[in-house]
Parts: structure tokens; C-alpha cells; sequence
């Protein structure tokens, strides 16, 4: 079964302004990023000079500025101002990191849950009171 996701990367893939959508960043592309943000090139231009997503753009931006944040020990607002973004986008960036990670953390604890002999048996014991009461009325 084919994911809505790899639907339109397979779309944005035979689009030439999005060829390398999806495709794993080389140093190449890091330096040409580096290059183009230090000549406040715009992202949407970016994009279409390393044919990737304006998305893939920011985010890699934002992945950047969180790295020097924690290797170079900067604030958040240096990183931002350094990769060219805003403070903000690397906030929200790391919510949604962090909504994504509970849920993955929530789905995971709910799938694991084994239901024991005892729970089973708790269950039963429950129902047989309930209906002891009921029968008694």
C-alpha cells in the first residue's frame, strides 16, 4: 500500500523544481545552502536552485540552527538569526517535535498493554458482582 506521503514525493519527484524532494542532503547541497542563505537569498529560491521543497528548506534551516544551538551553545535567537529564520520557527519546530514523540510514545504504551490472566479474571469478577447485585433486587 502506497502512503499519501510517498504519493506526492513521488509527484514532487518528477516535478524538475522538486527533483531531490525526499532525497538525503550531501555536503554539496549544505555548502550551496550555506552560500545562498549568507546572500539573503530567499527559501523559495533555495528550493528551486537545489530542487527541493520550500518545506525541506526551512526544515533543514531549523535542523541547523537547533545543532548550533547545542554544539555552539547559542541562544535560540542567535541560531535563528545565524541560518536566517526566525526565532519562532525553531519553537514551533520543537513542539510538534515533542507532540509527535508523546503520541509515538502513547501508541506504543497501548499496543504493548498485555492483558494478564488476572485481568481477565478481574474483569469476570467484577461482572459476577454487578450481577449478583442485579439478581438480588
Amino acid at each position: 500500500m502506497v502512503s499519501k506521503f510517498q504519493d506526492m514525493l513521488s509527484i514532487q519527484r518528477r516535478n524538475e523544481e522538486t527533483s531531490r524532494a525526499g532525497l538525503k542532503w550531501d555536503e554539496e547541497d549544505d555548502i550551496q545552502l550555506t552560500k545562498m542563505v549568507q546572500q539573503n537569498v530567499s527559501i523559495a529560491d533555495i528550493a528551486k536552485n537545489l530542487q527541493r521543497t520550500p518545506g525541506s528548506i526551512k526544515t533543514r534551516l531549523i535542523v541547523r540552527a537547533i545543532g548550533k544551538m547545542q554544539k555552539d551553545n547559542v541562544s535560540k535567537y542567535d541560531a535563528a538569526f545565524d541560518v536566517g529564520i526566525e526565532e519562532s520557527d525553531i519553537t514551533d519546530y520543537l513542539d510538534k517535535k515533542r507532540e509527535r514523540e508523546s503520541r509515538y510514545i502513547q501508541n506504543k504504551e497501548k499496543k504493548s498493554r498485555i492483558i494478564t490472566n488476572n485481568d481477565i479474571y478481574n474483569i469476570l469478577h467484577t461482572i459476577n458482582t454487578k450481577l449478583d447485585l442485579l439478581s438480588s433486587k
